[in-house]
């Protein structure tokens, strides 16, 4: 079976992440990936069975080798494919939603985002509606589309994720020296993109106000990443007099060994899809505040973590200051919460569900969307 996989670039990130895990964990496929280059190309240079093709995802392109089924991530690509409301394609495809950037537009007020929400939803209930099988990563997605949507050809299969790479990982030695931390410390860790969805501005105003209470208590933040809000999110830190707690360390290939030297993962998403970093923190055993949102809270609920209301610059001061002032049992969260995503999240799942679809997809029924 040939499986092309057709996604937007080679970006080090969850959804590569994703990608990698499913071309890995299925050797007796054959796969060629699609996708503007980026920087994780090499990540798939050592699999037998995986053609990387860093060229674009134009339907010209994907389909130039006639494959047995078309996987595409990403809404670029779908679009792509589907521009031309006339376009057909012999060959069956399925499309992987990693989260519904709708939820935009419920976050940005005035008349012309509520414009841009009813365009956004049109062209995705169209695109969406094209396909053979949409999959979703967390409950929640799958939810809207049918309600909102009014699809039912949709299918939920959670992210998966392998424990064994993060067994052997290492706290970071030289943290502290790097980013001019004090030996004894409180470093909360954020890993994430620089944009609007992340909310590093609810963060950094949420630091900003109780800036005095954290140099008491000699907390710090990493924030690891970069992307196109992080010019503006050094200026408001600086705006708002934070600068001496937070570090900023650009994109890192040691993120785990940086997670692992860190007291707390703390993550501000406005929405999410089912964040991978959260999977990660929960195999690390690190206690974890975060948003209390899509994705966030399928993962947090039932005291695996901390959440605060979603773009509460309040709450969330004030649930930090609890967690320093020894209010929350965060070692009983962080192992609840390694249970749940080794119960829940392996990639085994992930991928049984996966190879369904694609053999009741290629046969010509779809998968099973009672799923």
């Amino acid at each position: 079976m040939l499986i092309h996989i057709v996604t937007d670039n080679f970006s080090t990130g969850g959804g590569i992440e994703h990608i990698f895990q499913i071309v890995k964990g299925m050797p007796a496929l054959n796969f060629r990936i699609f996708a503007d280059a980026g920087d994780a190309l090499a990540k798939f240079s050592g699999l037998g069975n995986v053609e990387t093709c860093p060229h674009g995802y134009s339907p010209a392109l994907v389909l130039k080798t006639k494959p047995d089924l078309i996987h595409i991530h990403q809404l670029r690509p779908l679009l792509a494919f589907y521009r031309n409301p006339l376009a057909r394609y012999e060959i069956p495809v399925i499309y992987t939603a990693h989260g519904l950037h709708i939820h935009k537009y419920e976050f940005l007020p005035g008349v012309l985002s509520n414009l841009k929400y009813k365009l956004r939803f049109a062209l995705e209930k169209y695109l969406f509606a094209r396909v053979e099988q949409i999959i979703t990563v967390s409950q929640a997605d799958q939810y809207f589309i049918r309600t909102k949507y009014k699809l039912n050809h949709v299918r939920y299969i959670a992210n998966g994720i392998d424990p064994s790479r993060l067994e052997e990982v290492q706290s970071q030695r030289e943290i502290g020296d790097e980013f001019q931390l004090p030996a004894k410390r409180i470093l909360f860790i954020t890993v994430a993109r620089f944009n609007f969805q992340k909310g590093y501005d609810v963060l950094i105003r949420a630091i900003a106000l109780i800036r005095d209470f954290l140099k008491e208590k000699n907390a710090f933040f990493l924030l690891v990443g970069d992307g196109e809000t992080l010019p503006e999110m050094k200026k408001m830190s600086e705006r708002l007099q934070v600068t001496d707690l937070v570090r900023f360390s650009g994109t890192r290939k040691d993120v785990y060994s940086l997670m692992k030297s860190a007291d707390l993962l703390i993550l501000t998403s406005r929405w999410e899809g089912l964040p991978i970093v959260l999977l990660e923190a929960g195999l690390l055993k690190l206690p974890v505040i975060a948003s209390d949102t899509f994705g966030n809270n399928e993962l947090l609920g039932e005291d695996r973590g901390v959440m605060f209301k979603n773009e509460n610059i309040l709450d969330l001061a004030e649930k930090i200051q609890r967690i320093l002032n020894g209010e929350y049992k965060l070692a009983t969260q962080a192992e609840n919460l390694y249970h749940f995503v080794n119960s829940n999240f392996s990639v085994a799942r992930m991928l049984a569900g996966l190879q369904d679809t694609y053999a009741a997809t290629i046969g010509g029924k779809g998968g099973n969307p009672e799923n």
